[in-house]
């Protein structure tokens, strides 16, 4: 018998298979959204005055529990300590700020040097947090999409080396989210084999709309 009809066959199946997949990714994404819009009209009316310089230094306190952290990985926390308070939800810059330093500790899992600097900074109208790493950089032609739902350079659980980060690519994309009710915004420099600089933008205004 000719082998066309079960060609046939496993081809409508993988159509099939890609339709699932892309409804599923729709629905994922539709829930993911309404998540992210109830929590922004819930706890946008919570922001009270945040101190990111102490926020930071919980964040490295609570990370030196990690003996890799503590032991394995130089650290600079460079704060400005004119930095103004910013009106915020503590739980959800505290959550960026978490993502952040943990996707830097993730990109020099491999490295030699460990080499984590954090920094806030100011001018007449913006607030920044600098998160930089020493890790392998990421690809020009990757920079753009590192903030789109579900693009990962990290491998799915299940499917990683022995010691490799895994990730669901939902992670940058979360901080956009949790910094639009404030006008934030996250900037990136990367250079392949050196590292990456992620930077949290906050303006000390924020005119919510």
């Amino acid at each position: 018998s000719t082998p066309e009809p079960e060609i046939a066959e496993l081809l409508n199946s993988i159509a099939q298979d890609s339709a699932l997949v892309e409804k599923a990714h729709g629905q994922i994404m539709q829930i993911v959204n309404n998540l992210m819009l109830k929590s922004r009209m819930d706890q946008s009316a919570d922001a009270k005055p945040v101190n990111l310089n102490s926020l930071l230094k919980q964040e490295f306190d609570f990370l030196n529990a990690d003996p890799q952290f503590k032991h394995k990985t130089e650290k600079e926390l460079q704060l400005d300590e004119r930095l103004p308070e910013l009106p915020l939800v503590y739980s959800d810059i505290a959550q960026v700020v978490e993502n952040l330093i943990n996707n830097a500790l993730d990109a020099m899992w491999q490295s030699e040097n460990r080499r984590l600097g954090v920094r806030t900074r100011q001018d007449s109208s913006h607030v920044y947090i600098d998160i930089s790493d020493t890790g392998s950089g990421i690809p020009p032609d990757k920079l753009e999409a590192i903030f789109d739902p579900f693009f990962t350079t990290k491998p799915p659980k299940g499917e990683e080396n022995e010691g490799e980060p895994t990730g669901t690519g939902l992670g940058l994309h979360t901080c956009l989210e949790l910094l639009k009710p404030f006008r934030g915004e996250i900037r990136v420099e990367s250079e392949v084999g050196k590292g990456s600089t992620f930077t949290v933008v906050l303006p000390k205004q924020v005119h919510k709309g």
